[in-house]
């Protein structure tokens, strides 16, 4: 292998590696998705205002919700209110990327 070969096969593993990177930042850039436990933080300061939690659960896995066209990941999960002396349970939606509380319905 001469001089030439040698330095061309340098600069195209340098090229590929740098190129390998840049597309594992920018994947994880555009798909980012919060653990559950922040989420779940999250929603807990938003309705904490509103609703006395007693107790609260969140799915592990996200799931894919389409709504209006738009596709995006979403946990699942519930909220446990007391009431007065009565429990009531909430089901809510969060978005996986941002925590953002999309949906809270009370359970009937």
């Amino acid at each position: 292998m001469n001089m030439k070969t040698g330095i061309s096969i340098l600069i195209a593993a340098t090229a590929g590696f740098a190129a390998g990177i840049a597309a594992g930042k920018m994947q994880r850039y555009t798909n980012h998705l919060l653990s559950p436990e922040k989420v779940m933080g999250y929603v807990k300061n938003k309705v904490k205002k509103e609703l006395p939690i007693n107790g609260a659960w969140i799915g592990l896995t996200p799931l894919t919700q389409t709504k209006d066209a738009l596709t995006s990941n979403v946990y699942q999960g519930g909220l446990t209110v007391k009431d007065g002396h009565a429990v009531k349970h909430y089901d809510f939606i969060a978005d996986a990327c941002t925590g953002s509380l999309l949906k809270l319905k009370l359970q009937e």
